[in-house]
């Protein structure tokens, strides 16, 4: 399989480190254009245009920080804010894009009332133009993997709430 272009949607508000380890690994023998998502997804009435404007900026800010941390100034990732529901953004966007891959966190645990609806990650499974990577959550404090290190966890990568 010839992997020219990596879809990775991130979730901002939880540590998403483990795809972009996972990417960057990858990456470093052949050259892929990487694209890192966020979706804005407000469940609210519509707000105003500003603070969508404002929110997405903050996002992409946030992404473009990741980016450089991650894949450094060589390799720069194209950063994509996208406002809507998060699997019909991320299938839209690897469709627009046409990703040979996606890359994404695994789900967080779910209660048993959750169980009962489709989550994002088994739509996007369920959809995919193209293979999905679901990669496992790592648990907090578990002594077979290492913890993310403290600039990862920095609070400054994340937009404000």
């Amino acid at each position: 399989m010839n992997i020219k272009r990596i879809l990775i949607p991130l979730d901002l508000m939880r540590s998403p480190c483990d795809a972009l380890v996972y990417v960057r690994n990858m990456a470093v023998d052949s050259p892929v254009c990487v694209t890192l998502l966020y979706v804005l997804n407000l469940n609210i009435v519509p707000p105003g245009r500003k603070i969508y404007e404002e929110l997405c900026a903050e996002s992409e800010a946030a992404l473009r920080k990741l980016s450089r941390l991650f894949f450094g100034a060589d390799r720069v990732a194209r950063v994509v804010v996208r406002v809507g529901a998060p699997h019909e953004e991320i299938l839209a966007e690897a469709k627009a894009e046409s990703s040979d891959l996606i890359v994404m966190s695994g789900p967080k645990r779910r209660t048993w009332t959750q169980l009962l609806h489709l989550g994002t990650t088994q739509r996007i499974i369920d959809s995919s133009p193209c293979p999905a990577v679901v990669l496992p959550r790592e648990r907090r404090g578990s002594p077979q993997k290492p913890r993310m290190t403290e600039s990862v966890e920095d609070e400054a990568l994340l937009p404000a709430a």
